[in-house]
């Protein structure tokens, strides 16, 4: 799940909830890693600055970083 929120000033930033629902703590920690590297890879094409809050569910750390990008990469629904 991905939370837009425009940010009026300064860069976009990133915020990343994972529960003990997706798995171990290595398993959350994986899950971080990639949503951080996707962040750094596209933080400049997000424009204008937002904050980004990611809500991993239970089965993201199966999510290869392609998909993780793919979903990431989803136009929000609302």
């Amino acid at each position: 799940m991905l939370v837009f929120r425009p940010r009026p000033d300064g860069g976009s930033r990133l915020g990343i909830t994972v529960s003990r629902k997706v798995g171990c703590a290595v398993r959350r920690n994986h899950v971080k890693r990639r949503v951080r590297e996707w962040f750094r890879r596209h933080r400049e094409q997000l424009t204008p600055p937002q904050d980004l809050i990611v809500i991993a569910r239970p089965g993201a750390a199966e999510l290869s970083y392609a998909e993780i990008v793919a979903e990431l990469a989803k136009p929000p629904r609302g």
